[in-house]
């Protein structure tokens, strides 16, 4: 059985690692970057890092890391990867250098055909997308932003070559990134502008010991599934956002900024962020948080629409990326079907692993499978159901294996009636788990013991084996 991964990241690798241990030898991951990482390979701003205790951001079966901090930064990130790719023996059958940009499978032959970038064509009988969501920046379209005369670039595209030191630098955006990059600029630059278009809630970080990495990592993972209970009622958010609020007088003096600060949709709607230094940075004297829209860019800098200006030499977009468009810039068809056009109502995938008509295709990091805790947890949950199923169409002498969609649609349709109750769903509530049309295809509703639960055994009677 010729399998191919495509992406190596902590998803790529990840299923790499358990086929390679469950004796699926004739694999090769396909990488478009010079080297495994994903997005720990590509976002190298000021102050990256991850936002999850690397007890539980990382792999069970691979602990024998050396982290050197709680919240490791992204050159740790990258060297975990890197030596998680060697230890499981997964060197040999990286492929670097190689953009996917069409997938097109034949029922006759039951055969995947690949195209790259760089003309290469390859065959294989199961494909494994597994390129994540975090990877298409998302760079606002403001008028007249050729006219600027300074650097101006996204948070994943980060110039080095760019001087930062003494320099007017307007960050636009307060997510996830911004969350970590402007408290690193605020030490060498003269003025940082944080254009905030709308608030999130931000939490402090919470202590790890790292001496105890196997109870730190049960302890954290209990933890994070009691977020994701809470984020299932908007009831059930009540006692998370009065500890916001209490966090939140004890960090900034000022009740005009505090008043700014708080976000208008209800805890668990968005992303929660993690940081101990974002509201001490936002009240230093070289930091000023706008809160007005920007209306156009000038070449001296950025007008408002409440008339103001402000005149900066550099522009960063920390403005995250495009999560709900599954498999950017790749086309695949399954005798003639777009899976593009089959997710026109919004991207479905049995338990965001198998797409109805589609057979032989197994998504790692999927619709619907984003969620408060680990994503790394439900790599490997998925990873261990995708191997369940290659061994039973090893074992049956399958040539295909196919989810019924009738299950497909039960499923999916299970999933979003418990977004529907969720705080996810809730009013005032838009978030980059939704699509164009308002559809939440990026989150899951439960929590990582829910779909630990839900993927722990592949049931062979909901697919078409032939």
């Amino acid at each position: 059985m010729r399998i191919v991964v495509i992406g190596a990241g902590f998803a790529g690798l990840c299923v790499g690692a358990l086929l390679k241990r469950a004796g699926f030898d004739d694999l090769t991951l396909l990488e478009r970057g010079d080297d495994v990482g994903g997005v720990w390979r590509e976002n190298r701003y000021p102050g990256a890092a991850c936002d999850v205790p690397t007890p539980l951001y990382s792999y069970s079966f691979e602990h024998g890391h050396a982290w050197t901090a709680a919240y490791a930064a992204q050159p740790e990130m990258l060297r975990y990867l890197q030596h998680c790719a060697r230890q499981h023996g997964l060197a040999p059958h990286l492929r670097l250098g190689a953009c996917v940009t069409q997938a097109h499978y034949a029922r006759r032959d039951a055969r995947w055909t690949l195209h790259c970038s760089d003309g290469a064509v390859l065959h294989c009988d199961v494909l494994i997308p597994a390129v994540g969501i975090f990877n298409t920046p998302m760079v606002p379209d403001f008028p007249h932003a050729d006219s600027f005369t300074g650097a101006a670039f996204h948070s994943a595209q980060w110039r080095d070559d760019v001087e930062l030191r003494g320099r007017r630098i307007a960050v636009i955006g307060s997510g996830a990134s911004a969350v970590q990059i402007v408290p690193e600029l605020a030490k060498v630059a003269e003025r940082v502008d944080v254009v905030q278009r709308s608030p999130l809630y931000v939490m402090p970080r919470k202590p790890v010991d790292m001496g105890a990495m196997a109870s730190e990592r049960a302890r954290l993972f209990r933890e994070f599934d009691a977020v994701a209970e809470r984020r299932k009622s908007p009831a059930g958010a009540q006692a998370a956002q009065q500890a916001f609020a209490d966090h939140l007088v004890r960090s900034v003096r000022d009740p005009a900024l505090r008043r700014a600060l708080t976000p208008d949709f209800l805890f668990g709607c968005k992303r929660t962020l993690f940081s101990d230094d974002w509201y001490p940075t936002l009240q230093k004297p070289n930091v000023r948080p706008i809160f007005a829209h920007v209306e156009r860019l000038t070449p001296a800098g950025i007008a408002f629409t409440d008339g103001t200006s402000a005149e900066v030499d550099v522009i960063v977009y920390a403005t995250g990326f495009k999560p709900a468009s599954y498999l950017p810039g790749m086309e695949v068809r399954a005798d003639g079907m777009a899976l593009h056009d089959a997710w026109r109502q919004g991207a479905r995938a049995h338990l965001g692993i198998s797409v109805a008509g589609f057979p032989n295709l197994f998504f790692m990091y999927g619709p619907n499978t984003n969620v408060a805790g680990s994503v790394v947890h439900m790599h490997e949950c998925q990873a261990g159901y995708i191997v369940q199923c290659l061994q039973a169409m090893a074992d049956r002498g399958a040539a295909s294996m196919e989810v019924r969609p009738d299950v497909m649609a039960r499923s999916c349709d299970q999933v979003h009636q418990r977004l529907a109750a969720s705080v996810m769903d809730s009013a005032h509530c838009s978030s980059y788990a939704m699509d164009a049309a308002g559809r939440i295809v990026v989150q899951y509703p439960g929590s990582q013991s829910d779909y630990e639960q839900e993927t722990a055994r592949a049931d062979l009677g909901e697919f078409v084996l032939e």
